[in-house]
């Protein structure tokens, strides 16, 4: 298939609600993971990797930080003439207000869909930390003649997740019920944010919600016109993270340490691509110790690091024992300071003899540029 006849569609704001402390100045796509990361690169990099080289990143809101990291898609490859990287900023709805839902999104993005004239949109959510085969699941697509084809994972859907579908398959694959609630703890088939559609079919259905005034393409669509409309699930069995709060965030983060969660993620034959920062490599002190830890480049460790994730440029000096942390960019830790369970955004300083202890359920957050 050529290249061209795929593009993808990102919502960069999708559950920003679900992950308020982060969230607070940038948009959940642009929310800083494992030590060099943001969400979006896996979305982006899913689409790259499957030859999708068009691709829209609808937005909402607190959307600097997300243009600072993608910039004009470089990084992706995405820098190009024909297709490459759009950004689609908010719009005023009739007048009064930005869009709502997923309808209203798509219905305001439909210059892009119109314009980028190709077969099949892949609809991506912003917050999907897995590593996709894409390509896969658009040739079960076409092979089935779906007219919708979503991801979807088994196990424990996590809680706060509204949106999400829960699906009953028919031997075939081809999905028999959807469901927007399950007990907490049920293991289920569950959508991961993932659907691919005829661009024709896309257009239509959101046009006719849109002025039916339905505000989601899942509950109010997909869910509705499941006996009308073909529509297929596609099984991803690797790992999988839906972020519904800073408890999940931190337990994604932490799973990296696990290798084979690595391995899934971070495929070498489907790489997860991000913005690079020229820098220097790690400094080390004479007397600093890390263990089953993710350092990023740039940092200067003169402490000690067991069991955390280090994000780039983060200084930890003298004295200072870091256990069961995420340290995002630029943070710095002061001598003899112990921190433990803890989550500190950019910027962040924590002094001199200071002791931090959250639990593994509950972390302390320390906000970007606080002082502590």
């Amino acid at each position: 298939m050529r290249t061209s006849a795929v593009s993808g569609i990102i919502f960069a704001n999708s559950n920003d609600n679900l992950l308020k402390k982060l969230t607070a100045i940038r948009s959940m796509a642009s929310v800083p993971f494992g030590s060099r990361y943001r969400l979006i690169d896996f979305s982006l990099s899913n689409l790259v990797n499957a030859g999708v080289y068009n691709v829209g990143i609808i937005t909402k809101e607190n959307y600097h930080s997300l243009m600072d990291h993608v910039g004009s898609g470089l990084f992706w490859d995405l820098d190009r003439k024909n297709g490459g990287l759009h950004l689609l900023p908010p719009y005023i709805s009739s007048g009064l207000k930005r869009y709502s839902g997923t309808i209203d999104a798509l219905y305001g993005a439909k210059d892009f869909i119109k314009r980028c004239k190709s077969d099949y949109i892949v609809l991506c959510a912003g917050d999907i930390l897995a590593n996709v085969d894409i390509s896969d699941v658009i040739d079960c697509h076409i092979k089935k003649g779906a007219d919708v084809t979503t991801v979807y994972h088994k196990g424990i859907l996590p809680p706060n997740r509204d949106d999400a579908m829960i699906f009953d398959l028919e031997d075939d694959g081809r999905i028999a019920s959807i469901k927007f609630n399950c007990d907490i703890g049920t293991e289920a088939y569950y959508g991961i944010g993932i659907t691919v559609i005829s661009r024709d079919l896309l257009s239509n259905l959101v046009y006719e919600a849109y002025h039916d005034d339905l505000p989601s393409f899942n509950r109010n669509v997909l869910a509705v016109k499941l006996k009308e409309l073909k529509i297929y699930g596609y099984e991803h069995s690797e790992f999988v993270s839906l972020m519904n709060g800073t408890d999940t965030y931190y337990k994604a983060n932490m799973a990296l340490l696990n290798s084979e969660v690595r391995k899934q993620l971070f495929n070498k034959e489907r790489p997860i691509y991000t913005k690079t920062r020229d820098d220097m490599p790690t400094r080390y002190g004479t007397k600093s110790s890390v263990s089953n830890s993710i350092i990023g480049s740039g940092c200067v460790i003169e402490g000690t690091v067991i069991n955390s994730i280090i994000f780039r440029g983060v200084k930890v000096e003298k004295g200072a024992v870091i256990k069961d942390c995420i340290l995002m960019q630029e943070t710095c830790v002061g001598a003899n300071s112990e921190l433990s369970n803890v989550i500190a955004d950019k910027n962040s300083i924590i002094g001199k003899n200071k002791s931090l202890s959250g639990t593994e359920q509950k972390q302390i957050f320390i906000s970007k540029n606080q002082i502590v």
